[in-house]
């Protein structure tokens, strides 16, 4: 069995270990018998170049081994793949937001409503008055009041409860671009589903891996100023790009990497005795469903009421 851990939204799964769930919400669950994955695969969800932040997954492979499980650490960007092979931790460059769903991410017929769109939590990480000179703009967060939180964007449209997805990729098209402008967080999934809606990016540099689907066709970085940023804006409404050729552009990225992905999966299912499987086929069952990935999501409170012989491959 091989289970791959992924945290963050809309993913929201904890990495179980000793029976137990292990996170920043920690619960006693006891976990079935019968789930005792081979093999953990693990997604980062901050940037962990810092030896310290790097350093827990040392601790937590040598934890996997005393369960007789073999843990491996899929990292969101090249800078941490160096530390991750420095430190000789077992694992691999994996961006994680090749699980973006894009049978619901993509281009609409929808009007123009904002100039630019922010998903972002109302945290000071996210620098959203870095979005004060951008008007019309939509910010989406989890849900709160904004404009009492950040009353630099006084003037922008939000939600006060939670989006949809749906809902949020419709906010998406009416956008002529998507903004990023953290300087440190993980893969921002936010950012693909920009480009997989057809919206053009405007991004600060940043660490963390989210300028790994980047490119001049689809994005413009800038430095961190509001004048800088909205200029930037500016340059995409005045020329939107062709939204299919964004979308073409990133999904083309994001099924060679699932092709790796399957590949390196297909690797461990042989060696763990699972039989020859094709990378290609792999890829057809994970990725291929409307749904998207989440078909096979399942939260480890469920587990008890879970045949996970339905997850046989």
């Amino acid at each position: 069995m091989i289970v791959s851990t992924i945290s963050g939204y809309p993913f929201s799964t904890k990495l179980a270990l000793r029976g137990k769930i292990l996170g920043n919400f920690a619960e006693d669950i006891t976990l079935p018998p019968s789930f005792h994955p081979q093999y953990v695969l693990e997604h980062v969800a901050g940037w962990s170049v810092p030896i310290h932040r790097m350093a827990k997954f040392t601790a937590r492979q040598v934890s996997h081994q005393l369960e007789q499980q073999e843990h491996h650490l899929m990292v969101n960007a090249q800078d941490e793949d160096r530390v991750r092979k420095m430190m000789l931790i077992r694992g691999a460059h994996f961006n994680h937001n090749l699980y973006i769903n894009e049978h619901l991410y993509k281009p609409l017929a929808e009007p123009k409503i904002y100039d630019a769109i922010y998903t972002a939590q109302l945290a000071a990480f996210k620098r959203l008055a870095l979005a004060k000179q951008v008007d019309p703009l939509m910010v989406v967060s989890y849900g709160g009041d904004l404009h009492a939180y950040c009353p630099e964007l006084h003037h922008a449209d939000f939600n006060r409860e939670f989006l949809p997805r749906p809902e949020l990729a419709r906010k998406y098209n009416q956008a002529y671009a998507g903004l990023c402008l953290s300087a440190q967080e993980g893969a921002m999934l936010a950012s693909c589903e920009y480009l997989l809606c057809g919206i053009p990016v405007v991004s600060t540099p940043s660490k963390g891996g989210r300028d790994q689907f980047f490119s001049p066709h689809n994005s413009i970085i800038v430095p961190p100023d509001p004048d800088r940023v909205a200029q930037a804006v500016e340059q995409w409404k005045a020329a939107p790009p062709d939204p299919t050729e964004i979308r073409q552009e990133v999904l083309g990225k994001i099924n060679a990497l699932r092709l790796a992905y399957c590949t390196y999966i297909a690797k461990l299912i042989d060696r763990g005795g699972g039989g020859s499987k094709q990378p290609a086929a792999l890829m057809e069952q994970y990725f291929n469903n409307p749904e998207g990935i989440a078909t096979r999501f399942v939260k480890f409170a469920d587990l008890q009421h879970v045949d996970l012989e339905k997850f046989s491959i």
